[in-house]
This record gives structure tokens, C-alpha cells and sequence, in this order.
């Protein structure tokens, strides 16, 4: 059990008690970076929550009470009792318990303890970083197809982030979106596909960036999000229009909050000197917050929104917002795409590595994932 910082447990301790009195919550435990023991001052709060109202997905509230900047991740108790999807695995291995009303959350940590490195789990997860990778894939595809030679590029990145994700898995390391080139980087290493590795941050742009790099990053993230959330303030009456999904994400992106978090955790790793780390924890942070609030303008234009397309549709349409395409440009270094070959290879070689772990993926996970006793 880590200990937490005196500031943290006492806002917790109220927090919980507040928790505790809704009748629709039935567990919260504390997972992510603070649980396994590998936080800095900077790093938020990750609260699991299990609620027993009715809803098929899963959806984050921020928080922040006395400068601590809290995460609400809310899921179904049915999740919890009923078959847990792969998703929420690692956050169910990591949670520390803070209340559990019925002891479901506890018996369920208990299970997923003993089957989180069976390789039958593994490959459950796995097999949906697979699935990811070619919905991806395919988008970058397509994406050139329609001569959007920067949403390829970026799509082809995270495609291939997708497939890699399995190496970090094989390693037997956590996946976490602020420290994910590291455990990359160290899971190539163990397993001496350091030439995949440095190929990734080729594709994703990451090669070579320095401090100064990322601090132009840092600035333009800001003008995105002003720029988009006086958009979406302009348009509140369009949200109700929205899948509550999407909502769920605007509302949790727009908490001023959220940038606080993103700007001091991204300076920490700067700090750090791991500007790749925090330019790709800018990056890919900022893609699903662009792919929201697309779906709003889309909405406030009365278009169809296409995720092949999401750079030029971000410049095109007639409510433009031209600080959120300029700034969103930078934040995902794609101010410069590579030219067309550049591109076509980039693609090919994404396919071929994603060809070749898919091919070994059991075997890596055979060979190197040792299973609780």
C-alpha cells in the first residue's frame, strides 16, 4: 500500500465521505501513477469509481480541490460484476481500495490479481491493440487517399503506437499515456527490437526534439484550447446534440483543470529532460480532445464528421476557427508533413512492423510474460 502525500489524503478523506453518501456509488479505489508508487508532485489523481446507474461506457470528471487535480473514472458496476472488458484491466490490477460497499470491488481485484499475466488475459488485450492498430491504419489509408497528407501522417503514428503497445505488454510494464516512450523505449530493449523503437519516433515525429521544441508546444496547446472553448462556449446549445460520449469528453476536457494538469505535468517531465516523453503526452492527449470537438462543429455546421479527415476538416467549414487548426497544427508537430514519398514509406513501414509483431505476438507474450502464482 503507498502511502500518499499528507495534502492528497486529506482532501481524499473528504472526498470519499462525500462518495460514500450517493446511493449509486458502490466502490472507489485509487489507481495510476499514485497507486504503483511512480508519481511526482505534478501527477494527478486517478479515482476508479463504480456506479450501479444504468450506462454502457465509461467517462472521466475532473476535479480539483485545493490545487489537487483529481480524476473521477466512472464505470458500471455490471463491468465490474459481470465480465471486465480488457480495458480497465490495469486499472483493476493497480487500485488501491478506498470504499467498497459490497465487496465486489475487492473480489474482484482478488481475480484480477491471479489472471492479469495469464497469458490468456494478455492476449484478450492485446488482441484489442490489434484491432486499434488497423482502425488506425486504415484511416491513414484512406486519409492519403483523399490527399490529407497530415492526417495520414498522424493517424499512421498512432496506428503504429497501437501495435507497440503489445511490446510494453510482453515487457510485463505499465501503459501510461505520461511516461509511454520510456516503457517503449525499455521494452525494445529487452526484447532487441530497438530498431522498431527508433523507428516509431521517426514516423511520430519525436526524433531529435529539444526543450525548446516542446515549450513552442506548450504555447500553442493553450491557443488551442482558448480557441476551442470559446467555440464551444459559443455553441453550449449545440451539445445537447451530441452523443453523450462526446459530451462527457467536451465537459471534461473544458474544466480549466485539465489544462492546469496538462501544463504542469508536461513542464515536470521538461524538467525531467524527457522532451520526447512530453511532447508525445501533449500529442496524444490533444488528438481526442480535437476529435470532440470536432463532432461540435460538425454539428453547429449541420456536416458529416470524418475522422479520416480531421486536419483539413479542422481549417474547412463556415464557423473556422482558425486559432484551433493553426495552434492543433503545432501541438501535433504536423506544421511541416512529409512529403508524399516520405509519407508512402512511413505508411509501408508501419504495416510491416505491425505485419510482424502481430505474426509473433503470442509468442512474445509465451516467452516472456511470467504469470502470477
Amino acid at each position: 500500500m503507498v502511502r500518499l502525500p499528507k495534502r492528497i489524503s486529506s482532501v481524499l478523506d473528504t472526498l470519499i465521505k462525500d462518495l460514500r453518501s450517493r446511493e449509486s456509488i458502490s466502490g472507489v479505489g485509487l489507481f495510476g501513477s499514485w497507486s504503483r508508487g511512480d508519481a511526482v508532485l505534478s501527477s494527478d489523481v486517478d479515482l476508479l469509481i463504480v456506479d450501479r446507474r444504468d450506462f454502457e461506457y465509461e467517462y472521466t470528471e475532473r476535479l480539483e480541490l485545493d490545487d489537487i487535480l483529481i480524476d473521477l473514472d466512472y464505470v458500471p458496476e455490471k463491468w465490474i460484476v459481470k465480465g471486465v472488458p480488457p480495458e480497465i484491466d490495469q486499472k483493476l490490477y493497480e487500485i488501491q481500495i478506498l470504499y467498497d460497499r459490497n465487496w465486489i470491488l475487492a473480489n474482484t481485484r482478488e481475480w484480477m490479481a491471479k489472471t492479469y499475466w495469464r497469458h490468456e488475459r494478455v492476449d484478450i488485450r492485446t488482441e484489442n491493440y490489434l484491432i486499434e492498430a488497423d482502425t488506425y491504419l486504415t484511416r491513414a489509408a484512406s486519409a492519403r487517399y483523399r490527399g490529407d497528407l497530415r492526417s495520414a501522417t498522424l493517424y499512421t503514428w498512432v496506428g503504429l503506437e497501437s501495435i507497440l503497445k503489445i511490446l510494453i505488454e510482453a515487457s510485463m510494464l505499465p501503459i501510461s499515456n505520461s511516461h509511454f516512450i520510456e516503457a517503449l523505449g525499455e521494452s525494445a530493449r529487452r526484447l532487441g527490437m530497438l530498431r522498431v523503437f527508433d523507428e516509431y519516433l521517426a514516423i511520430a515525429g519525436l526524433s531529435g526534439l529539444t526543450t525548446e521544441d516542446v515549450e513552442g508546444r506548450l504555447g500553442a496547446l493553450e491557443d488551442l484550447w482558448n480557441g476551442a472553448m470559446s467555440f464551444i462556449r459559443d455553441h453550449e446549445t449545440n451539445l445537447k446534440t451530441l452523443h453523450v460520449k462526446v459530451r462527457n469528453t467536451l465537459n471534461y476536457y473544458g474544466k480549466p483543470g485539465f489544462l492546469k494538469g496538462m501544463l504542469l505535468r508536461s513542464r515536470a517531465l521538461l524538467d525531467s529532460e524527457m522532451p520526447m516523453e512530453a511532447a508525445h503526452y501533449i500529442s496524444r492527449t490533444s488528438i481526442d480532445f480535437l476529435e470532440s470537438y470536432m463532432w461540435l462543429k460538425s454539428a453547429v455546421e449541420g456536416t458529416q464528421f470524418d475522422y479520416t479527415t480531421l486536419i483539413k476538416a479542422l481549417r474547412g467549414g463556415k464557423d473556422v476557427a482558425p486559432e484551433v487548426y493553426d495552434s492543433g497544427v503545432k501541438v501535433l508537430g504536423l506544421e511541416e508533413p512529409p512529403k508524399e514519398e516520405r509519407l508512402n514509406d512511413f505508411v509501408a513501414r508501419a504495416r510491416e512492423i505491425t505485419l510482424n509483431i502481430r505474426r509473433r505476438r503470442k509468442a512474445l507474450i509465451r516467452e516472456n510474460v511470467t504469470p502470477a502464482q
